[in-house]
């Protein structure tokens, strides 16, 4: 997958068709990313570098399980392409 702001923003909307929260926050957590199940917030430390807020959210989209029905087709493809083995 390219490192764009491009491919963020893809990711960021495969999350929103979800109804998660996608939140770029600036914090001393060392971790890469909170997620608050209850609330479906994803909060990312805005200061690391654009690989690792893909990466970050690449990770975060293999955990949760997607409704297909609420995702467009290039969104589904994606999400296919994320989740190959």
């Amino acid at each position: 997958m390219r490192i764009s702001k491009t491919t963020q923003d893809k990711l960021h909307d495969l999350l929103r068709a979800q109804s998660y929260v996608v939140r770029y926050e600036r914090g001393s957590f060392h971790g890469g990313y909170c997620i608050v199940k209850e609330q479906r917030t994803i909060i990312l430390n805005k200061f690391h570098p654009l690989e690792s807020k893909i990466n970050l959210l690449l990770d975060i989209i293999r955990q949760l399980e997607f409704d297909p029905a609420l995702l467009s087709e290039e969104q589904q493809h994606l999400l296919a392409s994320i989740l190959k083995p």
